[in-house]
């Protein structure tokens, strides 16, 4: 037998010789703390556990406007809104609202509030779960030496401070959506507002532009007036050869000769009011094609013009959709907070844990009073060697 086994056997006959004192501090032990476990106030603890609403995005609108890159205008992730939630149940607000409520004060037989709040505190539990719920938990004690009937006020009011927690909860949430929705709704009405006289005057700059320079289809005008300037000038050629086949033919006098020039100087005008300019004094006549060689500019104008009333067009249309989504969003009146479990009132304790307490103290009892005994051991031992 090694020396670690002979000291172990030593030491546990040492506890055998002493196994009445040991056996009868345990049982002292276990009998105290069951008498300690039925006197100390009980505590009883309920829960709830609730989603947090969804995160409101606009993606959905702004995906049926084509072109509108405004990626989370005006989102919320849910990271937010679980913030949001847990700022709400922590804050001083409500738990003065719950103290009040309650009457905690006289119950925690408090001198003010503030130290009512502080006690309330140390009993409420909001837990993020993994799931991505939340756990809202209440706990609240019985007097020493309860009865019955403080069990049952305290499983009753254990329920009742986390229904009036979800009931507020989703109150002062309802409020501050309120309030957003209603900052929301007021800044899309002023930029609705905007988007409409900017929509209008950008509409009014295009037609006047189009009124002034006679460009109501640059693209199409053009295309006419090359393909009549080229029928024009394709008959003074034709008019040129046959005025010089009269020329050869008759006198100067002749007149089939003054017809046919003056169809040719009839002709050339025509074909110069295709590249008149309307702003010339001169000749104060209304064209219907725009000049040749402001053509290149007079497009890039146009496309300008058209341009802008297309952006005004679309953000338009955005605004709108957005100024009716915040109207709804702040007339609704449905619950913005989904509970997945409703309090309940606790059957069970929550502690104290008798089984726990009895069998902690015991062991406790034993370790020390084995220690006491070893000691006296030593102690003993020490004189008789002296």
């Amino acid at each position: 037998m090694n020396t670690d086994q002979l000291i172990t056997v030593q030491y546990t006959k040492l506890l055998w010789s002493y196994k009445n004192i040991l056996i009868r501090n345990v049982l002292i032990a276990a009998i105290l703390t069951s008498v300690l476990a039925l006197i100390i106030p009980k505590t009883y603890k309920s829960n709830a556990i609730l989603m947090p609403p969804k995160s409101q995005s606009d993606q959905g609108i702004l995906a049926n406007i084509e072109g509108l890159a405004f990626g989370d205008f005006l989102s919320t992730s849910s990271d937010e809104v679980s913030n949001t939630i847990f700022a709400i149940l922590k804050s001083r607000t409500m738990m003065e609202s719950i103290v009040n409520k309650m009457g905690l004060i006289q119950r925690y037989e408090s001198d003010n509030l503030e130290e009512a709040v502080k006690s309330l505190r140390n009993n409420l539990s909001f837990e993020h779960l993994e799931e991505g719920t939340i756990s809202i938990s209440a706990n609240v004690h019985t007097p020493w030496l309860s009865n019955e009937q403080d069990e049952i006020e305290a499983r009753n009011l254990a329920t009742e401070i986390v229904n009036y927690i979800l009931s507020k909860l989703d109150k002062v949430n309802k409020t501050l959506q309120t309030d957003e929705a209603r900052f929301q709704r007021l800044f899309m009405e002023k930029r609705y507002e905007e988007a409409i006289l900017n929509l209008q005057e950008s509409e009014e700059k295009l037609r006047l532009f189009q009124m002034e320079n006679n460009t109501l289809d640059l693209a199409e005008q053009t295309r006419a007036a090359i393909r009549i300037g080229a029928e024009i000038k394709s008959q003074i050629l034709i008019d040129e050869v046959k005025l010089g086949i009269l020329n050869k033919t008759y006198k100067k006098d002749h007149p089939e000769i003054d017809k046919l020039t003056m169809e040719i100087t009839e002709l050339e005008e025509q074909l110069a009011n295709l590249d008149y300019n309307s702003h010339d004094s001169v000749n104060p006549n209304y064209n219907l094609f725009p000049k040749f060689s402001e053509v290149p500019n007079l497009e890039i104008e146009l496309m300008r013009l058209q341009r802008e009333v297309e952006i005004q067009s679309k953000l338009y249309a955005f605004l709108t959709q957005k100024y009716e989504e915040s109207k709804i969003q702040e007339a609704r009146d449905t619950p913005t907070i989904q509970i997945l479990d409703d309090a309940s009132s606790p059957i069970k304790r929550f502690k104290p844990k008798r089984t726990i307490m009895v069998l902690g103290y015991s062991l406790i009892a034993f370790v020390l009073s084995a220690l006491y005994v070893i000691l006296l051991e030593f102690n003993t031992t020490g004189k008789r060697s002296s």
